[in-house]
């Protein structure tokens, strides 16, 4: 099955005449294409690995020195309070020689605990131009003699020095290690201490030993000198193994600490857990390897199994679509081709309907104006459902007052309940006085769709009301409900769809059977829904749900109070400067009123249709015209078109006001000789500027008038 739906691979196969060479290349491109993933997957992880493991290494080896460093300042300071002590207890003999005399028996006392370790301490008074021993413990030194001649050059060293001085001096086959303070008394004295170093050799330490996890070397000096060692513990540490370096001062002089661990101070695990996750990444990345390979190929075979379905479904698709083309446009075409005759079957039987007709004719004329009307609303809404398909269909969307559109909708359909004995209830609207942001003509268009089907399929003597809730925030319900016979809750799902009358065209009531269709799809293009709740024998709610927006008039109260121009004020008083506002919606037109009240030299001329408007044009020639776009009788565009090639209005600014906010739709009007491009939700500053601009333009213009004027006189 694999080997069925798998797309053939392309192989670059060598012709007879090619090289060996080029068939390995070739193989070798092959393989690389069909495995690239995998190579990369193990070479990404291979390489997050040893950086990884190069990062804990480091890590490891950081924490390694830094406790190295710790444990060897550590053992210096221990050396440093033990010398500190014996510098005390020489300091404390030496001023009990130099006070009381060689004989004190508090020298003796003091020096007995350095005696035991096998240590000689002297002290050492001037005898004519010599140093000579004047108290003795210990085997190297006696009372009466000269001290050596290093004894000699140490004590020379001490007398000048403020602290404690030592050497290294070699006596026979033993290097002695020797120290000398000068104490304070009456008489200048030195006290000395020496050891006999024994032979540089490790010397393994405790399990007590608070340090016994170093190697130690003491060197009596700043470098590591095997002639001036003074101590070991354990081993004389190794280069290789980085050892800390650490000088401890001894009186003016000092000694060098040279301390490195005996194995890892921060544990064997800690040092092997880079070399683990190094192990671990390898491994990982060897196993991760294989499980993309495995996946790739599964990933071809899908892909391959994808695309052939894919490329089924878009013929089908485009099948599809050239089928609902041909239906949109045989339809579309039929409508405009319907209309013509249509057009004269209508325009004649109204004609007989002024005739004197006999009852019989007056009634077959009256059904063939029936029967057309019934037909052009037909050809309508086939049309509007096709727009709506075809993403054509012009909306216009604004803040539209819902009571207002009650109240008209109400107005229009009031024969018609009358007619049929059905009550309108509209009580109770205050509720409904609120505004939403939708097509006007739309929207009435689907409450007349509602309001006349509550009317047809009610029963005689019914009711239907009109409300209006918000179910959720910022979304407003306007329902339409009736008394009729309900609709059966299974065949709901049937009311939307085109054509379909469930049942009603075996009845006498008229309809086409697409006005829920339509006007369902008229609610979800501006952004809300239309639905149905229906009880059998006690009646139906149908009910539109769209978004709520601020009220135009509230929106302006709520910016800050701007100050009039002075322009105004260099207006001649016999051409006040005039604005046109050619729209067909009334709550724009007040709100437009609202806003030019911060101009109050202003004169606001309202124009409700498109020929008025260039009639107005004309007669005033205004400073501003404010031109919506959808007028009940011609395009704004085509306003826009006339008053360009008129003389009389050629140069008069015009500003578009639609809510159509698409930067393609306004370049192009702008370059059709628009001045200016304003998208409602209008911005009351932007308006109020453009508005300043073109009464200075004004306010030069009629300047200039005037000063022609003037000079031809």
């Amino acid at each position: 099955m694999a080997n069925q739906i798998a797309a053939p691979v392309e192989l670059d196969v060598p012709s007879d005449g090619e090289s060996p060479r080029y068939i390995r290349v070739s193989r070798l491109r092959t393989f690389a294409r069909r495995h690239i993933l995998g190579l990369a997957v193990l070479v990404v992880i291979c390489s997050i690995t040893v950086v990884t493991f190069v990062a804990m290494r480091g890590v490891v080896r950081t924490q390694e020195q830094r406790l190295l460093n710790e444990r060897a300042k550590e053992l210096a300071a221990f050396l440093t309070s033990a010398t500190t002590q014996t510098l005390s207890t020489l300091t404390a003999a030496g001023e009990a020689v130099s006070v009381d005399g060689p004989n004190t028996r508090l020298f003796t006392a003091l020096t007995a605990p350095l005696v035991k370790t096998g240590a000689t301490v002297a002290v050492a008074q001037p005898s004519g131009t010599n140093f000579v021993a004047v108290a003795v413990t210990g085997t190297f030194a006696t009372v009466g003699q000269p001290v050596s001649a290093v004894q000699e050059r140490l004590i020379q060293r001490a007398k000048s020095a403020n602290g404690m001085v030592f050497n290294i001096a070699a006596v026979g086959d033993a290097n002695h290690f020797i120290e000398a303070i000068k104490v304070p008394g009456p008489t200048l004295t030195v006290v000395m201490l020496e050891n006999v170093l024994p032979k540089p050799r490790p010397i393994p330490s405790t399990k007590d030993s608070p340090y016994r996890e170093l190697n130690v070397a003491l060197y009596a000096g700043t470098k590591q000198d095997p002639s001036r060692l003074v101590l070991i513990s354990g081993a004389v540490p190794s280069s290789s193994a980085k050892p800390a370096h650490v000088l401890v001062p001894i009186g003016v002089d000092s000694l060098l600490l040279v301390a490195a661990g005996h194995s890892s101070l921060v544990g064997g695990f800690a040092q092997a857990v880079p070399w683990i996750v190094l192990a671990g990444g390898f491994v990982l990345a060897i196993l991760l390897c294989l499980l993309v390979e495995i996946l790739a190929r599964r990933r071809e075979y899908a892909v391959n199994l994808v695309e052939q379905r894919t490329r089924a479904l878009y013929k089908a698709q485009q099948a599809a679509e050239a089928a609902n083309r041909s239906k949109s446009e045989f339809l579309s075409r039929m409508s405009h081709e319907l209309r013509t005759p249509l057009n004269a079957v209508l325009g004649f039987s109204q004609l007989l309907e002024l005739d004197e007709l006999t009852p019989d004719q007056d009634q077959a004329v009256a059904q063939i104006t029936k029967g057309g009307r019934h037909l052009l609303d037909l050809i309508n809404e086939i049309l509007d459902i096709t727009q709506i398909e075809a993403g054509k269909l012009a909306l216009s969307p604004e803040a539209v007052n819902v009571r207002e559109l009650i109240h008209d909708a109400i107005d229009l359909v009031r024969p018609l309940a009358e007619e049929r004995g059905v009550h309108l209830l509209r009580s109770e609207l205050d509720a409904c006085n609120v505004f939403i942001f939708a097509d006007r003509q739309r929207v009435k268009q689907i409450m007349l769709n509602l309001l006349g089907n509550a009317i047809k399929y009610n029963r005689e003597g019914g009711t239907v009301s009109i409300s209006c809730t918000c179910e959720s925030p910022g979304r407003l319900q306007l329902k339409v409900t009736d008394t009729g016979p309900g609709i059966p809750r299974e065949q709901f799902g049937l009311l939307f769809t085109p054509f379909e009358r469930l049942g009603a065209d075996q009845t006498t009531v008229e309809g086409t059977g697409i006005g829920l269709a339509l006007s369902r799809r008229l609610a979800e293009v501006m952004g809300g829904t239309l639905e149905v709740d229906s009880t059998v024998g006690r009646g139906s709610t149908f009910w539109v749900e769209l978004p709520i927006v601020e009220s135009p008039i509230d929106r302006i109260e709520r910016l800050d109070e701007l100050g009039a121009t002075s322009v105004i004020d260099h207006v001649d008083g016999d051409h006040r400067p005039a604005v046109l506002h050619i729209e067909d919606n009334l709550s724009n037109i007040k709100l437009i009123e609202r806003v030019l009240a911060q101009r109050p030299g202003v004169h606001l001329i309202p124009a409700m249709q498109g020929r008025l408007g260039l009639e107005l044009a004309r007669q005033h020639r205004p400073a501003l015209i404010l031109l919506d776009l959808n007028l009940a009788d011609i395009s704004g565009e085509e306003v826009l078109s006339t008053m360009r090639e008129d003389p009389l209005t050629a140069n008069v600014p015009v500003a578009i006001v639609s809510a159509d906010a698409m930067p393609r739709q306004a370049q192009r009007l702008l370059s059709a000789g628009a001045t200016a491009y304003l998208t409602k939700p209008i911005d009351v500053r932007q308006l109020l500027d453009l508005v300043d601009t073109s009464l200075e333009a004004y306010a030069r213009r009629i300047g200039l008038d005037a000063a022609a004027a003037d000079a031809v006189d």
